[in-house]
């Protein structure tokens, strides 16, 4: 271990030599922001985010955080994702090469992964938005409560069995760190929801005593009988939009990465 260590030193020491000082500036900012701990929590799901994808997770959050002051967004999260999944060993692990052919965005583990993000300055604590669930070029056609009822029924599941699961990363911004939560939305809920969609579901909502221009549509759960989530055929941008309740989340863990003032930090941690 030891000699890999001094080894990849070694090599990073003459790789510095060619950079010009704007380089070495960037790399520099880069090493301060992994000498700020990243804080773990882990989540009561056990089966996505061990030691070896917690740790790859904080360090590539840190690297963006390095030279963004916005939040990782959905493209970034996909490369984190698959990165994640190798450093546990899922060598094949790899973005989807036909995104626009299949609905996952990052195969490994032997399952297809279908990834969303959400990021606000004060994020709800009761659900999550998924801004786009999937688009829907059908929603101008479905201009009836039975439409919209038939065309969920029969459209949602058949995109679905485009993956496997759902990940959704939210992003909070603080004034002092970004804390991010990794959730997941239970696909079998949604299946079960999606194909029992009934037309008395959906109505057009009144938005500050304006009619409202799409149809929308609350789904209780199939077990307990509450709310599990709100759907919006959203016929402004063609997509559907759901905002799922968080306590039928699986929470997998969140990061914690501080925001210090990278100036005053030095690229080295005293002995």
């Amino acid at each position: 271990m030891s000699s890999d260590r001094e080894r990849v030193t070694n090599e990073i020491t003459r790789g510095l030599e060619a950079l010009s000082m704007r380089q070495l500036g960037t790399v520099a900012s880069v090493v301060k922001s992994l000498h700020v701990p990243v804080q773990f929590h882990s989540g009561p799901g056990v089966d996505i985010v061990d030691a070896s994808f917690a740790e790859e997770m904080a360090n590539l959050l840190s690297l963006h955080h390095s030279n963004h002051e916005a939040p990782l967004n959905k493209k970034p999260f996909e490369y984190a994702m698959k990165r994640c999944l190798i450093a546990q060993g899922h060598n094949e692990a790899d973005l989807n090469p036909t995104p626009g052919e299949s609905a996952y965005d990052v195969f490994g583990n032997g399952e297809r992964w279908s990834l969303k993000t959400e990021a606000a300055k004060g994020l709800s604590l009761t659900q999550v938005k998924i801004e786009k669930f999937s688009e829907a070029r059908w929603v101008r056609e479905a201009t009836t409560p039975d439409l919209c009822a038939a065309e969920v029924r029969e459209r949602l599941p058949r995109h679905m069995t485009g993956y496997d699961r759902i990940l959704v990363l939210r992003a909070e911004t603080r004034p002092d760190s970004f804390v991010y939560t990794l959730e997941e939305v239970p696909k079998k809920v949604l299946l079960e929801s999606f194909t029992s969609a009934s037309p008395e579901m959906f109505t057009k909502k009144d938005r500050g005593g304006k009619p409202g221009i799409s149809f929308g549509a609350d789904f209780l759960h199939p077990a307990n009988g509450d709310k599990v989530f709100r759907m919006l055929l959203d016929s402004s941008v063609e997509k559907v939009r759901l905002w799922y309740q968080t306590k039928y989340c699986v929470r997998h863990g969140s990061w914690v990465v501080s925001r210090p003032d990278t100036d005053e930090l030095t690229l080295f941690t005293p002995a």
